[in-house]
């Protein structure tokens, strides 16, 4: 079997020979190749990673280049689309897998009968003691939304992602999308607590950006329920409840007096009563809590 470990890239040549090296640390019966995706890196930083990737022998690394930065999203989906492998391993550039993730993921995948698998993410040198708890999902779609998975720390069945269309093209960060657009073409999934990526550097710019967060995570469900209109009264329930924790977080997050605000009411009262506004008017509120807020969108 070929794992495509995809990795996006935007100015972290200094991690790179650090994440190669834990994929080589992976052993099993499998082949490799890495793909890298790149953002239209600054000129030395596209020639530092042509150059390592030129001179390392011990596995294949495919270079997506672009002439222009779209954002972590499509940049995802370039990557996908190179890869080759039955199984793509999603990680972020300035992390590393933990020596064993990619047999545990194809483990997990196998004995659960899979579509993909989520682990955890942890600082490199954390001091927490390891949990193996893990839960096997028949309803992949509902279990996501209602405990917001994220972060490239999965392994799927390349034909999920792409059948899935990979992330949401109309959004600028990936994560935010990737595990709800798996779910809704899964049958199942695995969600397990156990640590297969750490984290090696301090989170990026985009990372640190709450309102671009808030922003895509609120048009991830927006896009969703625009996208799935069979979706049942569970799963549109959550969507609601999403966006609206959504609207809510960014108002709060701006300062002032924000319980005192309309955006707090609608969340507080709908996470009561089940009651709200329509995606309409949620939308028309969205449009304008985030006005003037530093959001990247995809041009």
């Amino acid at each position: 079997m070929l794992v495509s470990y995809l990795v996006t890239f935007y100015n972290k040549s200094v991690y790179f020979p650090e994440l190669v090296r834990s994929i080589e640390e992976q052993a099993g019966a499998f082949e490799k190749e890495l793909v890298v995706a790149d953002d239209c890196s600054d000129d030395a930083e596209l020639e530092a990673l042509v150059e390592f990737s030129r001179q390392y022998e011990k596995f294949p690394i495919h270079i997506v280049r672009s002439d222009k930065n779209t954002g972590p999203a499509l940049c995802f989906n370039r990557g996908l689309d190179a890869a080759r492998g039955a199984v793509t391993v999603a990680i972020d550039a300035d992390d590393i897998l933990r020596v064993g993730a990619t047999v545990y993921y194809l483990d997990q995948l196998e004995a659960s009968d899979a579509d993909f698998v989520y682990a955890r993410r942890r600082v490199k040198g954390h001091k927490k003691a390891d949990d193996v708890t893990r839960v096997v999902v028949d309803d992949p779609l509902a279990y996501v939304l209602k405990n917001s998975i994220v972060h490239m720390c999965f392994a799927a069945k390349t034909d999920l992602l792409r059948a899935a269309g990979g992330a949401d093209p109309r959004l600028f960060i990936q994560d935010q999308s990737l595990s709800v657009r798996m779910a809704r073409c899964a049958s199942r999934m695995v969600r397990s607590d156990w640590t297969t990526v750490y984290i090696n550097g301090d989170e990026d710019g985009l990372s640190k950006n709450i309102a671009q967060q808030h922003h895509d995570r609120f048009w991830m469900v927006m896009n969703l329920w625009d996208d799935l209109p069979e979706a049942g009264a569970e799963v549109r329930a959550q969507i609601k409840d999403i966006a609206r924790s959504a609207l809510w977080k960014m108002r709060r997050d701006q300062g002032g007096v924000p319980v005192l605000s309309s955006d707090f009411w609608r969340y507080f009262i709908g996470r009561l009563t089940g009651i709200g506004p329509g995606v309409d008017g949620l939308k028309t509120a969205a449009g304008r809590v985030f006005a003037g807020a530093a959001i990247r969108k995809v041009t």
